[in-house]
């Protein structure tokens, strides 16, 4: 009687704990009509590998037929409806049982659910190294593909034949990696007032932090070091005031690239496209998808980008809402931002994409990021439409509502957003349009406290399963 009473109280205990969902986000005063409608209207940037339908609002793979899977209430005698390889939430629950408890497979009936289990992670696993070999092929063809550009220039060293793409332009006298203040000036990268904000900004701290110590030992930071990640920038936010412009709420502009520089980068992805359409490398198919910056060693501009501005800004602007602080704020320049990946990319939007090298779209859909905060800069060229909208934030009341556009931007001027943020990119009516697209994460602390889920739907909520405090 006792252990019939510990069961009876057991299934209470789980019927209670399975009630306490979290609610779903909804699209509030959204048509989904008109959603589906602008979605539609453009298949090539659904298929597009980076940015849009394909990569940032996936197409589920299994679609839940009209029966419940539990209609048997527990029975034995039912079919087993066991799936992990056509159902991801089999294979997420899983993956959490075994992460939580001791011989979690013991559970299960058959040995044959088991060997189901094992087959949906080895055609995952699968799936990661055909990904994985892709990558390093392709890779190595563009690595190929910037040498023989690089060398139509000027002379490449015999021994960087095999060397990583950053190594190539080592020796170019505006794409190498800067290394001191001086020369990123001199160099025009950033826009004067962009230049201006980081530098005094990193010298009054020093001489601050100088002043406490009562030490001379302390130098400025040099701009290698902050690329690399070496040294911590703190950005005044007086300066920042005068700097930046709110355009609507949760999205900033400033200036930030010079357009020498865009000018530069424009024609350097042009002419790599151009080569690429070559017989001997389009299979890479270059120019037809947003270029990495990083995969033709470019990647310092990223670094540039994210630890001079990215991660200083985060805190003033992102810090509570998007939960970028490791802890609770009382002096920001002691604080540090979670942020702690990067990737960059130019994405490319013409009139008539295919008739364009290194145009890939003429509009993006409606989305959302891959990211916790992004940065959009303009690199140009002319061209008309092209703004971008904005949609509200995910999770919150105004999801779906439109709430303001940032019309065709100065070349060089910067919009940074949290990631959640609804936003699109409009019909360009004529011209070539340019951006230079940097994603923000933070591994260590925003991701690894939620679930996919609750990331997904933006939900910021304790009793998520990846949470320290769950159960």
């Amino acid at each position: 009687m006792n252990m019939l009473k510990s069961c009876f109280f057991y299934c209470a205990v789980l019927t209670k704990r399975n009630t306490r969902a979290h609610p779903m986000s909804s699209m509030a005063n959204f048509s989904k009509q008109s959603m589906k409608e602008s979605m539609s209207m453009d298949i090539d940037a659904e298929q597009n590998a980076i940015g849009g339908g394909s990569i940032n609002e996936k197409p589920r793979f299994y679609q839940p037929n009209d029966n419940p899977i539990d209609s048997g209430g527990g029975r034995c005698n039912i079919d087993n409806t066991w799936n992990p390889s056509d159902n991801l939430s089999h294979m997420l629950h899983a993956l959490a049982g075994i992460d939580r408890y001791p011989n979690y497979l013991s559970r299960f009936r058959q040995l044959s659910d088991i060997d189901l289990l094992e087959k949906a992670l080895e055609t995952r696993l699968s799936e990661v190294r055909r990904q994985r070999s892709e990558i390093v092929q392709r890779r190595a063809g563009i690595r190929q593909l910037v040498r023989r550009h690089i060398s139509s220039e000027r002379e490449v060293d015999v021994e960087k034949e095999n060397c990583d793409c950053a190594e190539l332009w080592c020796d170019h006298p505006l794409l190498s990696t800067p290394k001191t203040w001086i020369e990123l000036r001199e160099r025009k990268v950033l826009l004067d007032q962009a230049f201006k904000v980081a530098y005094t900004s990193t010298a009054s701290r020093r001489n601050t932090r100088k002043a406490k110590s009562r030490k001379q030992t302390l130098s400025l930071p040099t701009v290698e070091d902050i690329i690399n990640g070496k040294a911590q920038v703190y950005l005044d936010p007086s300066l920042l005031e005068d700097w930046m412009n709110q355009e609507m709420y949760d999205v900033y502009s400033f200036p930030l690239l010079s357009n020498e520089f865009c000018s530069l980068l424009r024609k350097t992805l042009r002419e790599l496209s151009a080569l690429a359409e070559s017989d001997e490398f389009s299979h890479l198919q270059f120019g037809r998808r947003p270029i990495d910056l990083d995969t033709i060693g470019l990647g310092w501009v990223t670094d540039l980008v994210f630890h001079m501005f990215i991660q200083p800004m985060s805190l003033h602007l992102f810090a509570k809402t998007e939960k970028l602080a490791e802890e609770d704020i009382v002096d920001l320049e002691s604080s540090s931002s979670t942020l702690d990946w990067r990737q960059g990319y130019v994405a490319g939007y013409s009139e008539d994409p295919k008739g364009y090298i290194g145009a890939q779209r003429h509009r993006l859909v409606p989305h959302t990021d891959d990211s916790e905060v992004t940065l959009n800069c303009c690199l140009g060229d002319e061209f008309e439409g092209g703004s971008v909208e904005f949609y509200g934030l995910r999770g919150t009341p105004e999801e779906g509502q439109f709430i303001g556009s940032v019309d065709r931007p100065n070349v060089g001027t910067a919009v940074i957003h949290s990631g959640r943020n609804l936003h699109a990119v409009s019909n360009v009516l004529s011209g070539d349009r340019y951006a230079l697209i940097v994603w923000s994460r933070s591994w260590s602390h925003v991701r690894s406290s939620t679930c996919p889920c609750c990331w997904l739907n933006r939900r910021q909520d304790s009793t998520c399963i990846c949470s320290k405090r769950w159960n």
